[in-house]
C-alpha cells in the first residue's frame, strides 16, 4: 500500500502516522519521551533518542513490506523544527526566523533501505492544522485551534501588525500556504484543568464529570444578560492559574460553577480573537478545532459571544498531521487532493 508518513512532534507525545492514497490513516503509533533539562534548567526533548525512534520506526516499516513508504514530512512547533546546511550541521530553527525559500520545491528525494522517498521540508503545527481548512473550503474563515492554547488564525485579515502587537510573543504574522495569517493566542488548557480541579473539590466529583455537562440556549442568555460581569478571572488570570478569589458560594450545583468558568475563559479568550478581527471583516465562519471543539459549552458559549458568524465545531482527527500530510500529497502521488473530510458540526441556537 502506498502511504504518505507523518511524524508529529508534540510536547508530552510524538506519534507517527500514515495515509493511503485517500488521505485516510492507516497506520498511528505514539511514543513517550522523557523530558531533559537544557543549560538554563528548563524541561525540553532529548533529541538523539527522538531521532533515533524515527528512524527506526521508516526502515522497520519498509522492511515488513506492508506499506510503501512514498512521501515523508514532519510537523511541530516553530522551535521544534531546524534548519541543516549540506553538512547536516544544524544552523537555527524557525523561531529565529530562519525561512525556507518558498520558490523551492517543497519535497526532496532521500533513500530509505533502498527506497526512494519524496520528503518534505516540515511544517510548523499552527500552518498544517490550517492547511485542510483552506484547501476544503471557498469562504472566508477564523479558525480557532484549541488545546493547550486557544489560537485564533485569520487568513482574511491583510493588515499589518502594528509595533505594539509586533512586541506581543503571541501575536503573529505566518506564511501559511502563500498566505500571511494573522494569528493570535492565549493560554487555554491548563487554566481550565486547574480550575475545574477546584471546582471538582469544592463540589466533591471526581473523574471528568465536565465532559458529560451540556448548557441550554436559556442559560447562556441568562450569562449573557448578566451584569455583574467575571465571577472567575476578575482581575485576569492569576499566577498559578487557578483564581481562588472567584468566590464558589454563588452556586448551588457543580454545572452552574462549570459554566461560569468557561463564560469566564472565553471572555478572556476574546481578547485574542478581536486582535486579528480587521476593521474591515470579509469572514463569515468561524471554525473551532482540537480538544475544545468536543465541549459543549465551550463552542456553544463562543458562538454565542460571536453572533455574526456561522459557527462550526470541528472534530477531524489529526489535524496537524493531515495538514503536513496535504502539504506534499501532490508532490508525493503526482495527482490532486481528494475531498477532505473536515468533521463539521454547525453550533446553533435550538433548544
Amino acid at each position: 500500500m502506498d502511504v504518505i508518513a507523518i511524524f508529529d512532534v508534540g510536547h508530552s507525545s510524538k506519534r507517527l502516522l500514515l495515509f493511503d492514497y485517500g488521505l485516510n490513516i492507516v497506520h498511528q503509533e505514539e511514543k513517550i519521551f522523557t523530558d531533559i533539562l537544557d543549560g538554563k534548567g528548563i524541561p525540553c526533548d532529548e533529541i538523539s533518542p527522538i531521532t533515533a525512534w524515527m528512524k527506526s520506526r521508516l526502515t522497520n516499516l519498509i522492511r515488513t513490506g506492508d506499506y510503501e513508504i512514498k512521501g515523508l514530512n514532519f510537523t511541530g512547533s516553530g522551535s521544534c523544527l531546524i534548519h541543516i546546511d549540506k553538512t547536516g550541521s544544524w544552523v537555527g530553527s524557525e523561531d529565529e526566523g530562519i525561512m525556507q525559500d518558498r520558490t523551492s520545491p517543497e519535497v526532496f528525494e532521500i533513500n530509505i533501505e533502498g527506497q526512494s522517498v519524496r520528503t518534505g521540508y516540515g511544517v510548523r503545527n499552527t500552518s498544517a492544522s490550517m492547511i485542510p481548512y483552506l484547501k476544503g473550503t471557498d469562504k472566508p474563515f477564523i479558525l480557532v485551534s484549541t488545546g493547550a492554547w486557544c489560537t485564533f488564525m485569520n487568513p482574511f485579515d491583510t493588515e499589518q501588525l502594528t509595533q505594539e502587537e509586533s512586541g506581543n510573543e503571541n501575536i503573529s504574522l505566518l506564511n501559511i500556504e502563500g498566505l500571511a495569517v494573522k494569528t493570535s493566542r492565549t493560554l487555554l488548557g491548563e487554566i481550565h484543568d486547574l480550575n475545574v480541579a477546584r471546582l471538582d473539590d469544592r463540589f466533591g466529583v471526581t473523574g471528568e464529570l465536565f465532559k458529560t455537562i451540556k448548557i441550554k440556549s436559556k442559560k447562556i442568555r441568562k450569562l449573557l444578560d448578566s451584569r455583574h460581569g467575571r465571577i472567575f478571572f476578575r482581575h485576569g488570570i492569576p499566577p498559578g492559574y487557578v483564581d481562588e478569589q472567584a468566590d464558589l458560594s454563588h452556586f448551588l450545583t457543580y454545572a452552574d460553577a462549570y459554566h461560569q468558568m468557561i463564560f469566564d475563559l472565553v471572555d478572556h479568550c476574546l481578547d485574542s480573537y478581536r486582535v486579528v478581527i480587521p476593521a474591515i471583516d470579509t469572514t463569515e465562519i468561524v471554525y473551532i478545532t482540537g480538544g475544545f471543539a468536543r465541549n459543549d459549552t465551550f463552542v456553544r458559549v463562543m458562538a454565542a459571544r460571536m453572533p455574526d458568524k456561522r459557527v462550526y465545531a470541528s472534530v477531524v482527527e489529526n489535524a496537524t498531521a493531515l495538514g503536513a500530510a496535504m502539504k506534499i500529497y501532490e508532490s508525493t502521488f503526482g495527482t490532486g487532493l481528494p475531498p477532505v473530510y473536515l468533521g463539521l458540526k454547525a453550533i446553533i441556537d435550538n433548544d
